[in-house]
């Protein structure tokens, strides 16, 4: 298991040279102009950093001092599994229902993943974070956002 953290700490260090490299052949702009590459150039050295920090930890550290992390099981990888297929849903969804339905749907499916038996709690906290999220987006800023093919807005 040892070597298979290492292979993944390179591989996000190679990824994010790639993605550093790359936000300065788009360019990172200065301090009062900043480039469309900044936001890049700032995650690839976070990324750097954290996965120097694993690697570190993992390979160069005495046993006694590392982490006691529990290994990696399929029932922990359902939650993120279902989160992902969610988020990718909503983004095929989103013109198709509008934004209030789908997001309502995303939010409520998010919380539901994180707390099951309080499923009713989730239906008011989803509502309340789409009527939020839609005043401040629409009503305040002056977003467009997708209504959708049931025309649903307030």
């Amino acid at each position: 298991m040892k070597w298979l953290r290492a292979i993944s700490s390179l591989l996000l260090m190679s990824f994010s040279v790639v993605i550093f490299t790359s936000s300065f052949n788009v360019g990172i702009g200065d301090f009062r102009n900043p480039g469309p590459g900044l936001m890049g150039f700032l995650a690839s050295i976070l990324l750097i950093i954290l996965t120097g920090i694993i690697l570190v930890k993992e390979n160069f550290l005495p046993p006694g001092e590392k982490g006691h992390g529990s290994p990696i099981h399929w029932q922990s990888l359902s939650k993120p599994f279902i989160l992902t297929f969610a988020l990718c849903g909503y983004v095929f969804v989103l013109e198709t229902l509008g934004y209030l339905l789908s997001t309502f749907l995303l939010m409520f499916t998010m919380l539901l993943v994180s707390n099951p038996r309080r499923w009713y709690l989730h239906i008011v906290n989803a509502l309340l974070i789409v009527n939020i999220t839609y005043v401040v987006f629409y009503k305040m800023l002056r977003v467009l956002l997708p209504a959708g093919a049931f025309r649903i807005s307030w």
